[in-house]
């Protein structure tokens, strides 16, 4: 399965729908927020440019926390706080906003994957089998380029879009 992999959205309509929309065109069947996605009424962007499967990591920065569980209920969204792991078609997938543990997490837990956000620098590397990937930022706001992620979990290749 290809998975999109976002972080650091930050409010930036035009990125945000950009991105989406890319998911959509491209087929992608899952996609993960890490985290700083804002104001709730991204999702209403969100929804409108994509219509598969989104989960959602709570960032730092992330404010109304019930009017965006309402949305997120409302859309069949899922939402998780972090760190959090979670299995998709049997691979174990850590999810976070900040990278709390990376290395621990990749030498104790079994999991395949490891993704984060928050810094907003793109990464991606391997600890101990463990693909560890941060997107970079959506919002392009602090290193002037917005991108997001793709990774192919049977094949564990990464590929890092512009937006």
């Amino acid at each position: 399965m290809v998975i999109g992999i976002v972080s650091d959205t930050h409010d930036n309509k035009e990125k945000v729908e950009k991105i989406f929309k890319y998911f959509e065109h491209a087929g992608v069947e899952l996609v993960i927020h890490l985290g700083d996605l804002i104001s709730p009424f991204v999702l209403d962007w969100i929804a409108k440019n994509y219509t598969k499967k989104l989960i959602l990591v709570r960032g730092n920065n992330d404010g109304e926390l019930l009017f965006t569980l309402k949305k997120v209920e409302n859309y069949g969204y899922e939402y998780h706080t972090d760190p959090d792991i979670i299995t998709i078609e049997g691979k174990k997938i850590a999810i976070m906003h900040k990278p709390l543990y990376l290395n621990e997490l990749s030498q104790s837990t079994g999991v395949d994957f490891i993704l984060y956000g928050h810094t907003h620098k793109k990464e991606v590397r391997e600890n101990n089998g463990v693909l560890i990937i941060n997107p970079g930022e959506a919002c392009g706001y602090l290193t002037g380029e917005a991108s997001f992620a793709l990774l192919d979990t049977k094949t564990k290749k990464v590929k890092i879009e512009r937006a």
